[in-house]
């Protein structure tokens, strides 16, 4: 089976699982309803007053209420996203930095162990030229006493 690209909805759910406000987008979700039933409450009273034009009111102010409970609810939302997404943005920065700095002291260690090798290659390239010369001299030195004794 085939893994589903991660579409935008299920994205949009997962932080919202891992939000920091679930107990705020419930007190919005029972506001946006207490929104809802007070401009009904406000609506049905006001058809009391108004008895030939009853139904109208009504229906008028079911349909608004429910728009602008709807509205309110759907906008809390998104701030609230929004303010989700600004801490999961900065948790990826914090993460980011620290492999970052992670990395750095990594690349100084190696640095410095390339460093160390090369003083180390130094110094065995100077210690077997030091030896090249001493054997030149020595093999100088022993050509020319038979040349000198014969």
């Amino acid at each position: 089976m085939t893994k589903s690209k991660n579409s935008g909805e299920e994205t949009l759910s997962s932080i919202r699982r891992n939000s920091a406000y679930r107990t705020s987008r419930n007190l919005v979700l029972f506001s946006a309803i207490g929104v809802v039933f007070v401009m009904v409450c406000i609506a049905y009273n006001f058809a009391m007053e108004h008895p030939d034009y009853k139904v109208i009111i009504l229906f008028a102010s079911v349909i608004l209420s429910g728009l602008g409970g709807t509205c309110f609810y759907h906008i809390m939302q998104a701030y609230f996203d929004k303010s989700d997404a600004l801490i999961q943005v900065a948790k990826f920065q914090e993460r980011s930095l620290r492999k970052r700095n992670d990395a750095i002291s990594l690349v100084e260690k190696i640095r410095e162990e390339v460093e160390q090798e090369e003083k180390t290659d130094r110094m065995n390239s100077q210690n077997q030229q030091c030896e090249e010369k001493e054997i030149e001299s020595n093999s100088s030195d022993l050509s020319e006493e038979p040349k000198t004794a014969g």
